[in-house]
């Protein structure tokens, strides 16, 4: 067992392993890293909270081991750490800001006969990213100091050198304030654990983080902004936290406030709910916070029209749960103030209202739209779909947009849902396309430049041929199908086209390129070598062959969500809970791709029969 060392220090309340540490090799006249090296204890471990060294710094030091280590984070893997019980990732408890209350750190020195540097200690309940406040004295944290480098942002004693008269003058002491719910919920927590509250379910990082997201959301309801000082971040959190401590009924009637008040009727939740979705959507997409996702996604689908154009949190909407009047009256082809009125007859919708946000079950009212009257003429027809008098003609004259009803005497008439829903399809699982730039071109100039019919492109869109089609955003109908130009001209085999770029064959089916690449030189799928018509170089192509051999050995989890009509969070989470591993023979990163054979084995899914073995 290892001896007390004679010059030693005692563990203050709460005091974190590498604070004691420093602390002590302060007390013994020496640097810390030195200190590890003489001791056989690297400093390192201690900070990472490795009960072997903590047990040493404990022997040494002759305070408690279980004192030390019940408030010392423990790195455990991947940049995470386990604090307190409850698993953190790296940014949230091992900030390049060190925070404390300069009153306990003056009260540490007081109470001491040693140098107030050798005497202050930082606490374990100030590492907290969401920890801003110091229930002994009432005070909010302050920054001590910011150092990026690691041994010398937790060497204490160093740094309490530099700013130790600072803290014994009072000159750094926080701002006096009650404390907050969340204040009082956060220290409950570090102290006492979860309690059968409903926030206290979920992961006390994840929870906390969400509490600080949806406080950014709502503070918009008073600032045009969601950014605040740092000073004031508290009353982000206990914003958040005074809706979430009401359960999800709080949380709802939140989201629904931000809905109602925030930008104008006609913007979407990505507007509305600013970072909390942005965050939701493309950040924080592990298990610890699909809960939280799971919420917001839900409530956007039960109170906004969203259907198969739109995408939601990164996803395609596959199937629509809700109408407004302005979008069933789209899908109709109608007046929205005569539709209104129909629907409130019907009992459906109340007859005074917000035709854009006030919607109402899509599937109850499905028989009563259907029987609604949508015949509409040509002209009608072009209008409502965007479509050009030439585009038109053309794919008529290609089999497409068959009048309804053509009797004799009577110009034709067109079913315009029928129309809407045959564009739908076209957009199935569409991209959300900003700027188009060159690669993305939309129908009629696609069939002008390739000098071909658009009904060709269509019927390489229908049959499945085009991987990547796309919406331009802002745009509805016709106008807004883009297909992407690079591979149109491989499917239809042009001489100056040797094949999809890696780049672009990666983008279509849900890949990095870097991760394409990778598949490809490691010999795990064919890809052609060719020369690029434009540069003379000779690199590798996805040609039609190629793109059969991957998709009759691999699927991606984007193309595995689309076929299987659901969320790619969702089925991510699946594919974990059945121990369904990605592609990494060789344990290289591969992207999200898995291999059709394990996944049959599992009875995951099955691969496409491709349509020719099906004659």
């Amino acid at each position: 067992m290892t001896s007390r060392l004679p010059l030693t220090v005692s563990l203050n309340l709460r005091e974190t392993g590498f604070s004691l540490m420093s602390r002590l090799a302060a007390r013994n006249g020496i640097e810390v890293s030195e200190f590890g090296q003489d001791m056989g204890l690297p400093f390192k471990s201690v900070i990472d909270g490795e009960p072997d060294a903590l047990q040493h710094l404990a022997d040494l030091s002759g305070c408690n081991s279980d004192d030390l280590r019940a408030w010392s984070p423990h790195y455990i893997a991947s940049r995470s750490y386990l604090f307190r019980g409850e698993p953190y990732h790296a940014r949230g408890i091992r900030s390049t800001i060190v925070r404390g209350c300069p009153l306990c750190l003056r009260e540490d020195a007081e109470a001491s006969d040693l140098p107030p540097y050798q005497a202050m200690a930082i606490k374990g309940d100030w590492l907290p990213r969401h920890s801003t406040y110091c229930h002994l004295h009432g005070r909010s944290l302050v920054d001590l100091w910011k150092e990026s480098n690691l041994t010398r942002r937790l060497d204490t004693a160093e740094r309490f050198k530099e700013i130790a008269s600072a803290i014994m003058s009072g000159e750094l002491d926080g701002d006096a304030r009650e404390a907050t719910d969340f204040d009082e919920y956060l220290n409950r927590r570090l102290l006492q654990g979860p309690s059968n509250s409903w926030l206290d379910q979920y992961r006390l990082y994840a929870a906390c983080v969400f509490c600080d997201l949806l406080g950014r959301a709502l503070v918009r309801l008073e600032c045009p902004t969601s950014r605040v000082d740092a000073g004031s971040s508290w009353a982000l959190y206990q914003m958040g936290y005074e809706a979430c401590s009401e359960g999800e009924t709080g949380i709802l009637a939140a989201l629904s406030r931000l809905r109602d008040q925030i930008g104008e009727p006609w913007e979407g939740p990505k507007k509305k709910y600013g970072v909390l979705y942005d965050r939701l959507a493309y950040d924080l997409t592990d298990d610890d916070y699909a809960p939280f996702r799971a919420l917001l996604r839900d409530h956007i689908l039960e109170t906004w029209p969203l259907g198969p154009m739109d995408e939601l949190m990164g996803e395609p909407v596959l199937e629509r749960k809700k109408h407004s009047v302005i979008t069933a009256a789209h899908e109709l082809g109608m007046d929205p103030r005569l539709l209104r009125k129909l629907l409130a007859d019907a009992g459906i919708i109340d007859l005074e209202g917000d035709d854009q946000r006030d919607v109402f079950d899509a599937n109850l009212a499905a028989p009563f739209l259907n029987s609604i009257d949508h015949q509409v003429s040509a002209l009608e027809l072009q209008k409502d779909l965007k479509l050009s008098r030439s585009q038109f003609d053309l794919l008529r004259k290609d089999g497409y947009f068959t009048p309804t009803l053509g009797a004799a005497g009577h110009k034709p008439l067109w079913d315009l849902r029928q129309a809407r829903a045959f564009i739908n399809d076209l957009l199935r699982g569409a991209e959300t396309i900003v700027s188009p730039g060159r690669h993305w071109v939309d129908l009629a100039k696609a069939s002008q430049r390739l000098k071909i019919r658009p009904g060709q492109v269509i019927d390489l869109i229908s049959d499945g041929r085009l991987n990547r089609i796309g919406k331009l955003e802002g745009e509805t109908g016709y106008a807004s199908i883009l297909v992407f130009f690079e591979e149109l001209k491989n499917v239809l085999n042009r001489p100056n086209a040797p094949g999809m770029t890696i780049d672009a064959f990666a983008r279509s089916v849900g890949l990095k390129p870097r991760q394409a690449g990778r598949l490809i030189r490691k010999g795990h799928t064919s890809a052609t070598m060719a020369r690029n018509p434009k540069t003379h170089a000779r690199q590798y192509y996805m040609q039609e062959q190629d793109i059969a051999a991957f998709k009759g050995n691999f699927v991606t989890l984007r193309e595995l969500a689309i076929l299987r009509g659901q969320s790619w969070q969702s089925l991510r989470a699946a594919l974990k809970k059945d121990q369904v591993s990605q592609f990494s023979p060789d344990g290289l990163d591969y992207g999200p791709v898995f291999q059709w054979s394990v996944l049959e084995a599992c009875g995951i899914a099955n691969r496409p029969v491709p349509q020719d073995e099906n004659r």
